[in-house]
């Protein structure tokens, strides 16, 4: 964010996370209302979840970012680089290496090539959970330690021209994320979601998606389960603890 300040959390797994109702109640907005009391004071606050800094792919991804918060990157000029759409296993690599949520299933990939060097990344499929988009920009990631200037918008522009989409949705993490890359792409802001969360029951492990435990998949899943609970009960009954975020920033393109 131009013009702000810079804090770091660092987010103990156990301290951060909870295992029963009443806990998980107080914590569910603790994150996203430090966010919050920040971005008022002019102040990004980035929140490192344990499990990320002991992996050490996702610890080097992490000191990427902050290194590029304080301007302390190499500089790239997008001018300088090439386009090409890639293939898969090229996009899985690059994005395990240099973003923290890693990979996802794109059917357009753009790379940005500098000196025959993919340094940028761009996945975009259809949108994912909310259908009254065509299009949805999963991924924008560049090579660690690395900040592509004009990266983003040309391959946008690029993505535009050739394939006329419209209208476009994204997510931008406010645990990490400004937003200033989507407003750069004439996106808009259109809404704040609620905190996300997680599952985990060893905090060196990777945290486990919602998607996966929601209740009526729960009877496959968990040793102990009980119909007459909720998903939360289920979860925390069966040894699990509950991690919350901050949510995301919900950008929109439209022609």
């Amino acid at each position: 964010m131009s013009g702000f300040a810079l804090a770091i959390e660092y987010d103990g797994m156990f301290w951060h996370s909870s295992d029963d109702e009443k806990s998980d109640n107080y914590l569910k907005n603790k994150h996203l209302f430090k966010t919050e009391e920040c971005e008022k004071r002019k102040i990004q606050l980035l929140h490192i979840f344990e499990n990320e800094w002991m992996d050490i792919k996702k610890q080097d991804v992490w000191k990427s970012i902050i290194c590029s918060k304080l301007g302390m990157n190499d500089v790239v000029f997008a001018r300088k680089c090439q386009i090409r759409e890639i293939d898969s296993s090229i996009a899985h690599v690059f994005c395990e290496e240099n973003h923290l949520q890693g990979y996802f299933p794109c059917s357009i990939k753009l790379g940005l090539f500098f000196n025959d060097e993919l340094i940028g990344f761009m996945g975009i499929s259809k949108s994912r959970y909310n259908k009254n988009y065509d299009w949805e920009i999963i991924r924008f990631c560049s090579k660690k330690y690395i900040n592509i200037c004009g990266g983003i918008s040309k391959l946008f522009s690029f993505f535009v021209k050739k394939y006329n989409p419209s209208p476009i949705i994204s997510y931008c993490d406010r645990r990490y994320g400004s937003g200033n890359s989507y407003k750069k792409l004439g996106m808009i802001l259109v809404n704040n979601s609620k905190s996300n969360y997680w599952y985990f029951k060893n905090s060196l492990l990777a945290l486990e998606s919602r998607i996966k435990y929601q209740k009526h998949k729960l009877s496959n899943i968990l040793e102990n389960f009980d119909p007459s609970k909720t998903e939360a009960e289920n979860m925390f009954a069966n040894k699990y603890r509950r991690i919350w975020d901050c949510g995301n920033m919900i950008f929109e393109w439209k022609k």
